[in-house]
């Protein structure tokens, strides 16, 4: 584990695409890194959007980590006929987690009242696509592209050359675009640090000007206020979110801290757009959604101790502000849908917009 740990790190020069085909590091690839990769999704998937999911095309799927971690996630789409394709370099990742899935799928099975969309007994069919993603054809029934992981161990293209990280992510916009019909959605998760986000920040761009708006995690269709990376000479805060890993199987925990590799933060970054928005005016929105991203902090004030909590809002980087009690009660990645701010003033030492937070609001 410590090995693959190195290759998928600090060595990524060394690292192949085929990586997965070694026997020694897919046995730890499933045994250490699919478990936290499933338990990170497992905390993303039931907030998104995905009630009327008939048709996913998995772009790296490695074991099946996508689908493993739709069934376990949400409970409420078991009984729905959804197709997958499941594309991947490796041929043996693909068969161990069809075998995983087969298991999953035994133990944890539909509700029983949801039957009535299955095909003998599985409602959910997967056939696997061994090869290089790109090589893809679009399929007319995908209503959701999904790549998990992907571009982060597919490509480099450092955060600080940002012209390199745009091209990149035009190429890939490109190609997720062409892949999905104009009413699907495209997800794309990746590690929360700074080079994925970085790149994340890119591909979101890009998809909009292709039409196709971010419906999560960001609150608006504008600019992105945490690009991450080197921008315009200074240092840039990126869209992550993390997470303490004290529900997670105490079975993994062990495993990890016994390899070196312990956990007790989560992280991730990702980007959920829409299908092709259609044109015409905006609708104003009622109220003003801001998305919390960092932990909680200190802020100076001559009343009553303060915390803020850096978010994404529609006017650029917000500063909310509220008691330690409900600022340390907000998990990262929640949704405030504040009142509309007509007077917006600016936080002197970040000049992020300053939102004070009323005691009981959401």
């Amino acid at each position: 584990m410590a090995e693959l740990s190195r290759l998928l790190t600090s060595g990524r020069g060394e690292r192949r695409l085929s990586y997965l085909n070694r026997p020694d590091l897919l046995a730890a690839y499933l045994r250490c890194f699919l478990p936290w990769n499933v338990y990170r999704l497992s905390r993303l998937l039931p907030a998104l959007p995905l009630d009327g999911v008939s048709g996913v095309t998995d772009l790296g799927s490695g074991p099946l980590t996508l689908p493993i971690s739709l069934w376990i996630a949400r409970p409420d789409l078991r009984g729905r006929r959804i197709d997958f394709l499941c594309a991947d370099r490796s041929g043996p990742a693909l068969e161990a987690g069809k075998k995983l899935f087969a298991a999953l799928n035994s133990a944890w099975p539909a509700p029983a009242g949801a039957r009535t969309e299955a095909r003998a007994g599985q409602p959910w069919l997967i056939r696997t696509l061994r090869g290089d993603i790109h090589d893809l054809r679009p399929s007319p029934g995908a209503s959701l592209i999904t790549a998990v992981q992907v571009f982060n161990e597919s490509g480099e293209a450092s955060p600080a050359d940002r012209e390199a990280l745009g091209r990149r992510a035009e190429r890939e916009a490109r190609f997720l675009a062409g892949l999905a019909p104009p009413g699907a959605g495209i997800l794309v998760m990746e590690p929360g640090t700074p080079q994925p986000a970085a790149f994340i920040a890119e591909l979101r761009g890009a998809l909009l000007r292709r039409g196709r708006p971010p419906l999560a995690p960001c609150p608006h269709g504008g600019d992105c206020p945490f690009p991450g990376g080197p921008l315009r000479g200074e240092k840039q805060k990126w869209c992550h979110f993390a997470f303490d890993t004290e529900d997670a199987p105490p079975a993994l925990r062990r495993l990890s801290a016994s390899a070196g590799l312990p956990k007790e933060r989560a992280v991730l970054s990702f980007l959920y757009a829409g299908g092709v928005a259609p044109e015409g005016p905006d609708s104003p929105a009622p109220d003003f959604p801001v998305r919390i991203l960092s932990d909680s902090f200190p802020v100076k004030s001559a009343g009553p101790p303060l915390r803020g909590r850096y978010a994404c809002s529609s006017a650029g980087a917000a500063l909310v502000t509220g008691s330690p009690r409900r600022m340390d009660s907000l998990p990262s990645g929640t949704l405030l849908r504040l009142p509309p701010q007509p007077a917006r003033r600016r936080d002197p030492k970040s000049g992020a917009l300053l939102l004070p937070l009323e005691e009981g609001r959401s």
